[in-house]
């Protein structure tokens, strides 16, 4: 059981992270304005040179196959919920690495959703 908890807690991270990345990525690049399908290229090109993007994408398909393995000896109706778990990651994550404020309303969110997740595993 103890690796179970450990490749959720690790596939879980692993995406929190990679949405930190996409933040940053889309924050150097800036904001996109779409009027013609040159703009599309145009954006698509800013978006495959920017590193942390590139990065979060290599996460993000890592992930996939790291979900692909969990699938593959867990239960779908325990594993799934768990993932809920990226959303209290990028929260911290995002308060601890981008600077952003979290309101109570934040706070009180991350709350349910670890009280949630434990009562999911309580037994």
């Amino acid at each position: 059981m103890r690796n179970f908890f450990f490749w959720i807690l690790f596939y879980t991270l692993v995406m929190a992270f990679s949405q930190i990345l996409l933040k940053i990525g889309t924050t150097q690049i800036g904001g996109f304005v779409v009027k013609e399908f040159k703009d599309i290229i145009f954006m698509a090109f800013k978006v495959l040179i920017n590193p942390p993007i590139m990065l979060a994408i290599a996460l993000m398909v890592s992930c996939f196959f790291l979900w692909i393995f969990i699938l593959s000896w867990a239960k779908l109706g325990l594993v799934f919920p768990l993932t809920a778990l990226t959303y209290v990651f990028v929260a911290v994550m995002s308060f601890s690495l981008l600077g952003e404020r979290l309101s109570i309303y934040n706070y009180f969110g991350v709350f349910l959703i670890v009280l949630g997740v434990f009562f999911l595993l309580y037994r």
